[in-house]
């Protein structure tokens, strides 16, 4: 179970309170403050360094025309392995079938069971030499397939580093040109054992050649590349936040002594240019307010005396009458006595 964070009580299972029962401390909103500036502070640096791999990828695959023409050359390759680098027929009783060394053609021998057949005979007596030609020719292309799809994955994966990718795409590119130049000539020793065979033939085509030039044209791209760069557009602060980013990560920066903002840019200027202004206007309306309420009050007293001087008034008016009424009667009747007499 969890520990309280101030006075590191063990909590039990039942204990569901959101204060510790020994130190009364509130569990949910412990250093509630320092908690959330750290996790400001995080955000702030992973969010720059999402946003420099989005840039990065960005950069590496349509940042400029020549990087977006390196991206297209992904289709030079597979456009060179659909060119034969070689054609072998094979002639068997109740059984024949031309066999082009190209990718759609290695796939319907494959299909139809005629390139087992063949790998499956190739140490036989019989025209065994003319298979095992055959078998090495196809290892020969094999390897330049995979130089091929090597090529493709690097050129997909460029963004994993924008300065150095080009440069390993530049030294398998150029593996590939001489690979595919001696396969050429390699190819046609194994096509002249085919040769005087009663069951197997080969002729050469021109697809390690295609191969060639696709890899050329990829080489010479990169090249490019390797010597002008890839330029790539960051946003204000944000380099320095990824390394202080990397070096929290690495443990040798502590989060809680970075400042709040990690980095000071023009728009973290202008938020909290933003936050004085309406911290300001608050403070002008408080006090405002205030100096509204005293006056206010004087009022409200200078209205309660006037009220009380206007009923001391009418009690005195009604005093005053009833006093000269009083007057009125006693005369009156002193009259009438008088009269009486």
């Amino acid at each position: 179970m969890a520990n309280c964070p101030k006075c590191g009580k063990k909590l039990k299972i039942y204990n569901v309170s959101q204060f510790c029962p020994q130190c009364g401390v509130n569990l949910r909103f412990y250093e509630f403050e320092k908690n959330f500036y750290r996790e400001a502070k995080y955000a702030e640096l992973s969010n720059a360094a999402v946003h420099v791999k989005i840039r990065r990828f960005k950069a590496a695959l349509i940042g400029t025309k020549l990087t977006i023409l390196r991206l297209v050359s992904i289709l030079f390759p597979i456009l060179g392995l659909l060119v034969p680098a070689a054609t072998f027929s094979l002639k068997l009783p109740f059984f024949s079938e031309n066999i082009p060394l190209s990718a759609l053609g290695l796939y319907g021998s494959f299909s139809s069971g005629s390139l087992m057949h063949i790998i499956d005979v190739k140490g036989s007596e019989f025209a065994g030499k003319a298979y095992s030609a055959f078998f090495n020719e196809l290892i020969l292309y094999g390897v330049a397939v995979f130089i091929a799809i090597a090529l493709i994955l690097l050129t997909v994966l460029c963004f994993l580093s924008v300065k150095n990718m080009q440069k390993i795409i530049c030294a398998v590119s150029g593996i590939g040109i001489i690979y595919s130049i001696a396969a050429f000539f390699i190819s046609g020793k194994y096509i002249a054992a085919c040769e005087g065979t009663p069951v197997i033939f080969g002729s050469r085509g021109f697809g390690f050649f295609a191969i060639a030039v696709a890899f050329a044209a990829i080489f010479i791209i990169n090249f490019v590349l390797c010597k002008n760069g890839i330029p790539v557009e960051y946003d204000e602060g944000m380099e320095e936040r990824l390394e202080i980013y990397r070096k929290v990560k690495k443990g040798e920066v502590d989060l809680d002594s970075l400042p709040q903002p990690v980095v000071e840019t023009e728009e973290t200027r202008k938020i909290d240019e933003e936050i004085a202004k309406e911290r300001d206007g608050l403070l002008k309306q408080g006090s405002a307010s205030e100096k509204e309420t005293p006056e206010s009050a004087e009022d409200e007293v200078n209205e309660s005396e006037e009220t009380e001087d206007k009923e001391d008034d009418n009690i005195a008016s009604e005093e005053e009458t009833e006093s000269e009424q009083g007057k009125m009667n006693g005369e009156e009747e002193s009259a009438d006595g008088k009269e009486e007499d």
